[in-house]
């Protein structure tokens, strides 16, 4: 499947089932087989940042892991594709370690890569950079799911 890039936030919604506040993909910039390159636009005015350390604002790193498999769940549907009736869903996270906060007003970019398919498992790697500087890396599986029925 080819896509021109960059591709922007309105066809990332086409792909995924997340919507503000919880969609964290602004535009994917490289994009094969196997890899996704995203980046997200870290907004001062984002709500996590009311109750995250409000005197010192910084992204939750939790929120990074989320970044990452959104981005893992977009390559599976943009690159390998999915029935009409499935969706990805986070599975596990096997290792997440954070070196550097990710503060308002910076461009997260996550890189992610499919490491293992085990259908409908799929394992991923994932680094997420402000700038050229490393802030999180992490290792995480996600699954191919039905969606449920009647569900909206």
């Amino acid at each position: 499947m080819k896509h021109k890039l960059p591709i922007l936030q309105d066809t990332v919604k086409e792909f995924l089932p997340h919507r503000d506040p919880m969609l964290f993909i602004d535009r994917v910039t490289a994009l094969s087989e196997n890899d996704i390159v995203i980046e997200s636009e870290i907004l001062p005015k984002a709500p996590f940042f009311q109750g995250h350390f409000p005197s010192m604002p910084i992204m939750p790193g939790v929120l990074i892991v989320e970044t990452a498999a959104q981005a893992g769940a977009l390559l599976i549907s943009l690159s390998h594709g999915l029935e009409e009736d499935k969706f990805i869903a986070f599975s596990s996270i096997e290792t997440a370690k954070f070196k550097r906060p990710v503060y308002p007003g910076d461009t997260l970019r996550v890189e992610v890569s499919i490491e293992k398919v085990r259908l409908p498992f799929y394992k991923f790697s994932g680094k997420a950079y402000v700038g050229t500087e490393l802030s999180a890396s992490l290792y995480f599986a996600a699954a191919q799911m039905d969606l449920k029925k009647g569900a909206s």
